[in-house]
């Protein structure tokens, strides 16, 4: 089932939340599973260090999405530290 969402600010005029403009970079139809895929993303990315903006930032750079999550796997790779290292 799809589902359709709009944000209104409390200053009366609507608003992108972060969520909506990550989503609009996307450039996907309005699906229950593209937000749920935009919210893996979304908490993939702060695991390694990117807030919301810098996703959205990179992709509307220019970055593609496949790019993105090259970069947000290789930085889950790289967090990975063996025990004997951080004890040297």
């Amino acid at each position: 089932m799809a589902a359709a969402f709009t944000f209104v600010s409390n200053h009366g005029h609507n608003a992108q939340t972060p969520f909506e403009e990550c989503f609009e970079a996307l450039g996907e139809a309005h699906d229950e599973n593209v937000f749920g895929a935009i919210e893996r993303l979304v908490a993939a990315g702060e695991q390694v260090g990117f807030t919301v903006h810098d996703l959205i930032r990179m992709l509307r750079g220019g970055m593609s999405l496949e790019s993105l999550l090259d970069v947000i796997e290789v930085r889950m790779a790289g967090t990975y530290v063996p025990r004997e290292l951080r004890a040297g």
